[in-house]
């Protein structure tokens, strides 16, 4: 039918009935997109865990002043140390040492007085006009007292991507050896000592992985007499256990494509378990053989499960970004069987890719710039922060009853972990470039790593004394 424009009423008419479409179109998305509060949670199970001992983390002694793998000696992101300065000068902490670092988000290992990382180096800027010499990425051993280079053994490999290039896995240290793997899925066992090569894989290759899109993010885990690791690959190819002393594969298991968390060791329902977060689920196998021994579906947008999980007794948490939450898990065996069921679920805590860390009975973490702490028992949020300008993506660790937070644009907090609320105690400025790697705290040592360089900052010491610079260049 023609509408006969020219009549004014019946042009009115066709203005108000576009417009009623649209408004209602845009209702409908506009509802779709509200940040509307989902939650989901069994009442028995509830019961359960408000009775339940949830006991403190345990350290050794040895471990005091060690941070030898990802998020720490229990891969929780606490530290052992202690005594450390409730407030800082006015210009912060003593710095005690800076040095240059190649590009990539990789976080630091350390144990004794070495310093584990990995960077990537780019060309001599003749090289690059000649294309003749490539890229390396390198694990990289420092002094952790002076930032001075001890070894840095480099290989051929170049990873670049719009948000970040180089290598974004930790080194995890065993004894004399260093395990790296970077971003291409490229797996090394060196010497820590020297940085001598002892065997290589190349995940990504032997096992038919998938390329991701923001590179291999999982740090090894070492284990026992093994090391396990996440090449995603189909077919029996996405788990892979190797012999830590000569690279030998031990097992290799499920076809789930490859997420971006790293691996942790459990002892839940009386039963030692390796626990893999892929694109797809939370799942658990046995360390010798890589049996399957329960499985958590957990689907994200474009699998974008990057937070490590927290176990502690029977329970395990997981949560990530892009709309998706958190999950508290009660693991169960029953007649040689067993389970994973949800004891609670909702969206107010979504990590996008810092790790939660609990204390006690609550947990603290990033719902995506917001700082947030939970409590554990209920899932119910106690406080909240908002982030968006003033952490952005950042990231913490706690110790000796303090959280560490690094924002993304560099600030440093130091905050009481309490339910109380936010009780902000300090701040310093540590960096102009962007942080998206985790700190680390060795003894009263806070090790900070940007685009570019490396800083360790006193939190016990005297800030009257002279910092150390270390000029490092990519080609040393």
């Amino acid at each position: 039918m023609w509408l006969r424009l020219r009549e004014p009423h019946a042009k009115w008419k066709l203005v108000a009935s576009v417009a009623i479409v649209v408004l209602l179109v845009g209702g409908v998305v506009a509802f779709t997109k509200l940040d509307l509060e989902r939650r989901r949670y069994d009442p028995e199970r509830m019961a359960k865990l408000s009775e339940a001992q949830l006991s403190p983390a345990q350290f050794a002694s040895t471990e005091r002043d060690d941070w030898p793998q990802w998020r720490g000696p229990n891969r929780d992101g606490l530290s052992p140390a202690t005594g450390l300065s409730t407030s800082w000068p006015a210009d912060g902490p003593r710095v005690v040492w800076k040095t240059h670092i190649g590009r990539g988000f990789s976080s630091l290992a350390i144990a004794g007085r070495r310093l584990y990382t990995m960077d990537e180096e780019s060309p001599t800027e003749a090289a690059e006009k000649s294309s003749t010499v490539p890229s390396q990425e390198a694990v990289v051993c420092l002094d952790a007292k002076t930032g001075n280079q001890i070894w840095r053994f480099r290989y051929a490999n170049r990873y670049q991507e719009r948000f970040g290039s180089g290598p974004r896995s930790t080194p995890a240290v065993d004894g004399d050896f260093v395990y790296a793997v970077g971003p291409t899925g490229i797996f090394h066992c060196l010497r820590a000592d020297t940085g001598e090569k002892v065997w290589r894989h190349d995940l990504v290759e032997e096992f038919h992985g998938r390329k991701m899109q923001y590179g291999v993010s999982f740090s090894p885990l070492v284990d026992g007499d093994l090391v396990y690791t996440m090449p995603g690959g189909p077919d029996g190819n996405s788990i892979a256990a190797f012999d830590k002393r000569t690279g030998a594969l031990a097992w290799k298991t499920l076809d789930d494509p490859v997420g971006y968390s790293s691996p942790i060791a459990v002892t839940a329902a009386g039963v030692k378990q390796i626990l893999f977060f892929t694109n797809t689920a939370l799942v658990s196998l046995s360390p010798t053989d890589g049996n399957q021994l329960w499985r958590y579906p957990w689907n994200t947008a474009d699998g974008f499960n990057i937070a490590t999980p927290i176990a502690f007794g029977n329970y395990v948490f997981i949560s990530s970004g892009y709309g998706k939450g958190c999950a508290l898990l009660e693991i169960a065996a029953e007649a040689g069987s067993f389970s994973a069921a949800r004891v609670y679920e909702h969206n107010r805590m979504r990590n996008h890719f810092a790790s939660s860390v609990r204390l006690g009975d609550y947990l603290y973490g990033f719902d995506m710039t917001d700082l947030v702490c939970m409590h554990v028992r209920t899932g119910a949020i106690v406080w909240r922060e908002k982030g968006y300008r003033t952490f952005g993506k950042g990231s913490l660790l706690i110790a000796d009853g303090r959280l560490l937070i690094l924002a993304e644009h560099g600030t440093l907090f130091l905050a009481a972990a309490t339910p109380a609320g936010y009780q902000q105690q300090a701040s310093y400025r540590v960096s102009e470039n962007k942080c998206w790697t985790v700190p680390v705290l060795a003894g009263a040592k806070l090790y900070v790593r940007d685009e570019s360089q490396i800083v360790c900052l006193d939190l016990k010491g005297d800030s009257r004394l002279p910092m150390t610079v270390v000029k490092r260049s990519h080609t040393q």
